[in-house]
This record gives structure tokens, sequence and C-alpha cells, in this order.
């Protein structure tokens, strides 16, 4: 069974304990009522990413959930619709396994001020030039980069600007040093900041 982030399988099952519903493309998003909370939609292409304005109630997006068996469609593109959006309530936001999108997708999700909890799993073609943006976003505590294999040590520097932090996942982070975990949770002793290397590899 493939690993789902606590967090997200909390805000999924809140309320009723059934799954959010997939929807894979704007047609299946707008036969949704308005007051849906949580949707799993990896599926998306960039132009389907409008028709999210339709769920004003929208708290959690899950574009990770899938990846085993349907790539992710979707850019850097879809990611700027999505910042253009009216979302006020969007607290978790899960992107993983993502080969499009870039460096230039986190300055979109930055506009994104409501969003707590963001998940950027084994998405390779963010660097430690995207994360300096994350410094920008006043709500997000938690970050998921398991498996970001382009990110470095000059990442954790640039993430040690934020106060805030609750949790930061490592895992499979191969061009961070342990000391350099070690430094930044020092630097936030409050906060969980774990590179465990073994947790990744069984769940990736």
């Amino acid at each position: 069974m493939k690993f789902i982030p606590l967090i997200l399988l909390l805000g999924l099952l809140a309320g009723c304990g059934k799954w959010p519903p997939v929807t894979n493309d704007k047609q299946a998003i707008l036969r949704l009522p308005p007051s849906t909370e949580s949707i799993r939609a990896r599926a998306l292409h960039d132009d389907d990413f409008a028709s999210l304005g339709h769920l004003p109630e929208l708290r959690d997006l899950d574009l990770y959930g899938g990846y085993a068996v349907c790539p992710a469609n979707f850019s850097d593109a879809g990611l700027a619709e999505l910042a253009s959006l009216q979302l006020p309530h969007l607290e978790t936001l899960y992107f993983g396994h993502c080969t499009n999108i870039t460096d230039a997708s986190l300055a979109y999700v930055v506009k994104l001020k409501t969003v707590s909890s963001l998940g950027l799993v084994a998405c390779p073609r963010i660097t430690d030039a995207g994360l300096q943006r994350l410094v920008g976003m006043p709500s997000l505590l938690e970050l998921d980069l398991r498996g970001c294999t382009n990110i470095t040590d000059t990442g954790l520097d640039y993430l040690a600007a934020k106060s805030s932090w609750q949790r930061i996942s490592l895992g499979g982070c191969t061009q961070i040093t342990f000391e350099a975990v070690t430094n930044l949770q020092r630097h936030f002793p409050n906060a969980s900041i774990k590179r465990d290397d073994q947790e990744w590899s069984y769940e990736k």
C-alpha cells in the first residue's frame, strides 16, 4: 500500500470517513456540488484547472494520489491558473511525481496564502531556487519534499528564514546532508525535520 501523508489523510477522511471523489477532468469537477471540500485530481490537464473555481469550499486538493497508474498531465500553466482562483479555504495541496512542474510553479503556489501543508514529493525539477519562494507563504507550516533529488543544503538555508515550520520531510533528498538537516532541526527545536531515507525507500 502506498504512503498517504498523514495530514492529507486526516483531511480527506474528516467528517464522514469517505474518500474524496476522483475528478479526472473539467466535466467531472463541474458535476460536484460547490460545497465539496476534498478532491483527488491527478489526471487534470492545464485547461481543467479553471473549473476548480466551481468549488469555493475546497480545502484539500490531492494531485499526488494515483501516481502509480496515472501520469501527471499538468504543468506550470495549470498552477498559474490555480493561483488565480478564489479558493479562500484551501489548506492542503499535494503534488507527487510531477515531471512537468518547475520552480516557476512555486511562484504561483506562493500566492495561495491559506495553504498550510504543501507536498512536492518526487518532483525532480524543483530546486533550491524554488524553495526560496516558499518563505513568502504566511500560513505554510508543513512541507513534504521527499524524493526531491535536486534540492541541496542551500535550499535548507533558504527555508531557515521562515520561523513557523512544524514539519519538513526530506527522505530521499540525496543532495542534502544529514549535517544540514541537524542544523535546521536545531534552528527549529519544536518542529519535526527529518531525512528518513529508509522510510522513503519503502514508500516511493
